[in-house]
């Protein structure tokens, strides 16, 4: 009996372990911007708010977001407000554009 309680705890206390970490990765993939144009083409998922950045990307994080969008109210200007997305992933950053084709150029004569 003791046996089968001890290997329960260690299977809950493996399952926390493994969410934890996947939320963590989830907030450090997590998008942040001011720039409206960003989150054109993703699904809004709600509006959340709080005065702590960490708290308030793990609330984005739990809404299914991995981009927001940031305000910053004048009312409140400890608090900030965001608008959760959920956008498509993407192979290359915004704004960076991809290599040109073909082979790269030969280095430079020493």
């Amino acid at each position: 009996m003791a046996l089968r309680l001890a290997v329960l705890i260690v299977v809950v206390w493996a399952s926390a372990a493994a969410a934890q970490d996947a939320t963590r990765l989830a907030m450090a993939r997590l998008r942040l911007t001011t720039d409206p144009k960003v989150p054109v083409g993703c699904t809004t998922l709600g509006t959340v708010s709080d005065n702590s950045l960490k708290d308030l990307r793990r609330k984005i994080v739990r809404l299914g977001g991995n981009t927001a969008l940031l305000t910053f109210p004048a009312e409140d200007l400890d608090r900030v407000q965001a608008v959760a997305f959920r956008c498509p992933a993407s192979t290359t950053p915004a704004g960076i554009p991809p290599p040109p084709p073909g082979p790269p150029p030969p280095p430079p004569p020493r």
